[in-house]
């Protein structure tokens, strides 16, 4: 147990649902050993699945990223910059999570938790794919693309894997109460750290 809370508190929440999907598996597997090896071949491509997943959406965001700076050069019109810039964010938003920097993890929990929705994340996706085909150059046209393959394929799995999904909401449940906890933590210590008279 203690080398799998050291490996899950590094990762990303992708990571640590697939991680305690596996764990979980291989437990049960131990205590029944008659299960079939066709469902657990299956179960076995999670990880690979979920990497090539994340390496996508990196991808991805990567050319709408791209797109969107070269949109943003375009001076002639107000739209097409504006709609570069949101770009830009959307990209950097979906590079952010998928690197899992550990100072960007709990902002992006607490603030995009969207994300970690099947259907709100396949909402998002369309959305930056309506956003890079905007942009009417080729490479927004292969970002729009890729974002909408992205989105059915993220869904997908998502969908396919409900043992998956279960460990990732009990995740963000996990951090969402971590969150709740310090929030109320500084609050305390703000409220007790000040004279009753500088209220």
């Amino acid at each position: 147990p203690s080398l799998m809370s050291s490996t899950l508190t590094g990762s990303s929440p992708w990571d640590q649902a697939a991680a305690r999907l596996n764990a979980a598996r291989s437990n049960n597997s131990a205590a029944a050993p008659s299960s079939s090896s066709g469902s657990q071949g299956k179960d076995d491509d999670l990880p690979k699945i979920v990497l090539l997943m994340r390496l996508g959406n990196m991808g991805a965001a990567a050319l709408l990223i791209f797109g969107s700076v070269g949109n943003l050069t375009n001076i002639f019109s107000l739209s097409k910059m504006v709609l570069g810039g949101y770009g830009v964010c959307f990209g950097t938003l979906v590079c952010c999570l998928e690197v899992n920097f550990s100072f960007l993890r709990h902002p992006i929990a607490s603030n995009f938790g969207f994300l970690y929705n099947p259907f709100l994340r396949l909402m998002f996706y369309v959305l930056m794919g309506m956003v890079a085909w905007s942009f009417e150059t080729l490479l927004g046209m292969i970002a729009s693309v890729a974002l909408g393959l992205l989105a059915l394929v993220n869904t997908y799995v998502l969908c396919r894997y409900p043992g998956y999904r279960a460990a990732l909401k009990e995740l963000s449940d996990v951090e969402e109460k971590k969150l709740k906890r310090e929030g109320r933590k500084q609050m305390w210590k703000h409220a007790t750290s000040l004279p009753w008279w500088e209220v």
